[in-house]
């Protein structure tokens, strides 16, 4: 099994914390690690050591309005680009990523197709900031013709256009003044909520990324708003992009919600069979073995066996 390395604090464009946590930070790293697992502290990461085949950076920038307030750490390969440029994973969930990544998922990539990568996470020490990613990972939604921001499970959603936004005004131009890469061969990963997201971008913007990768997406999420964008979406205008999608089948203790009318499993299998059917190049796959939180792994593994094919 292999991923990807990423990233250290090689530059910093804002404020960061220090490398070192005191001891009061660190005692609550420690308990943070036995929370729920977007609020477990970060830890140490492949961005704290020295890589042989690639070079890290790291950046902060604020969302317009000054609420939340994002890490982008990019991972640029030590080799020269090909003439077009470098492939470009971005990855959502950017801090669980960077904990997730391996030595070998960088050796991976250095010896086969050397892809820039991007994770876009939050400035915080733990693997999310939860509200904020509850309001940028999440479709709007319509109420009697008038936006209104959805609420669910007490988090204020509906933020993915403006995100989308930030990451294609701010993020993209940040990336390619950094780093040599083909904005042909941008491809898009998230998981749950960020799988959400990946799949409210190909649903809305499909010429945003030229691939989408997408693990156990949360399309039970506001009574099935993600299906309802589905079933509006016009599936022929993916028609050949690449597409993986990956859920993770094995039971969970407490069960997910119905996706509005229909199972949430059932949805997505749904959604891959009509890309499929409508001249996309689809992968889709379950794991029985591995449940919700396992999918972070097992999905983006599977991205980077997308993003070195030719």
């Amino acid at each position: 099994m292999a991923l990807a390395g990423l990233l250290s604090a090689s530059l910093l464009t804002g404020p960061v914390r220090a490398s070192e946590p005191s001891a009061p930070q660190a005692s609550a790293q420690a308990a943070a690690q036995t929370g729920p697992r977007g609020q477990r502290a970060i830890g140490d990461t492949i961005a704290d050591h020295p890589s042989s085949v690639y070079r890290f950076e790291r950046h902060t920038l604020d969302s317009a309005d000054g609420n939340r307030h994002y890490r982008i750490e990019i991972a640029i390969p030590k080799v020269a680009a090909p003439a077009a440029g470098f492939p470009v994973l971005y990855m959502l969930d950017g801090n669980s990523a960077m904990a997730t990544l391996t030595d070998d998922d960088l050796a991976l990539l250095a010896r086969t197709r050397p892809t820039v990568l991007v994770a876009i996470g939050y400035d915080v020490d733990t693997r999310n900031d939860v509200v904020s990613r509850a309001y940028d990972y999440t479709p709007p939604a319509d109420d009697n013709g008038k936006r209104a921001p959805p609420v669910v499970r007490g988090r204020v959603g509906g933020g993915a256009d403006v995100f989308l936004s930030l990451i294609q005004s701010r993020i993209v131009p940040l990336v390619q003044a950094r780093a040599p890469v083909n904005a042909t061969q941008a491809y898009l990963w998230g998981h749950s909520y960020g799988g959400l997201f990946t799949l409210h971008t190909l649903f809305t913007q499909p010429d945003a990324f030229a691939r989408y990768i997408v693990g156990d997406p949360s399309a039970w999420w506001n009574d099935g708003a993600l299906v309802q964008e589905w079933q509006a979406f016009q599936a022929d205008r993916a028609a050949g992009k690449r597409i993986g999608i990956f859920v993770g089948t094995k039971p969970r203790e407490t069960p997910r919600p119905a996706a509005g009318p229909t199972d949430q499993r059932a949805a997505v299998a749904d959604m891959a069979e009509g890309l499929r059917a409508a001249g996309a190049r689809v992968s889709y796959e379950a794991f029985p073995q591995y449940g919700h939180g396992e999918m972070i792994r097992a999905s983006l593994e599977r991205a980077l066996q997308i993003v070195i094919e030719p």
